[in-house]
C-alpha cells in the first residue's frame, strides 16, 4: 500500500509530496526524489517525442492512485464528481424533508 505525506516549504514555497509504499514485516520502500520541470509548446504543434512524465507499474498503479486520492481528500481537493456527488446529496435531502412535510410525518 503507498502512502503519501505532503507539505509545505515556507522557504521555497514549494508543495513537497513523499510517496512511501509499505512492504510489510516493518519494512518501508521511499520513493526517489523527483523534479518536474516544465517546457513550454505551442499548443498546435506537434507534441514533443519523449517519454512519459510518470510511469508507474501495472500491478502497483491502482494502490498508488488510491494512495494519491485519500492524500488529496484529505486536503480537502476534491473533483467535479464529488461535488456533483455533494450536490445530488443535498437535493435528496431537501427533497425527503419536502416529502415529509407533504405527507405530515414531522411531529
Amino acid at each position: 500500500m503507498f502512502k503519501f505525506k505532503m507539505r509545505q516549504n515556507w522557504e521555497t514555497e514549494a508543495l513537497e509530496i513523499l510517496i512511501v509504499e509499505e512492504l510489510g514485516n516493518g519494512k518501508i520502500s521511499i520513493a526517489q526524489p523527483v523534479h518536474l520541470e516544465f517546457e513550454t509548446f505551442d499548443i498546435n504543434g506537434p507534441m514533443p517525442s519523449r517519454g512519459a512524465t510518470l510511469t508507474i507499474a501495472g500491478m502497483y498503479a491502482k494502490d498508488f492512485l488510491r494512495g494519491l486520492a485519500e492524500v488529496l481528500d484529505g486536503q480537502d481537493i476534491k473533483t467535479d464528481k464529488d461535488e456533483k456527488i455533494a450536490g445530488t446529496l443535498e437535493a435528496t435531502r431537501y427533497h425527503l424533508e419536502d416529502l415529509r412535510k407533504l405527507l405530515k410525518l414531522n411531529n
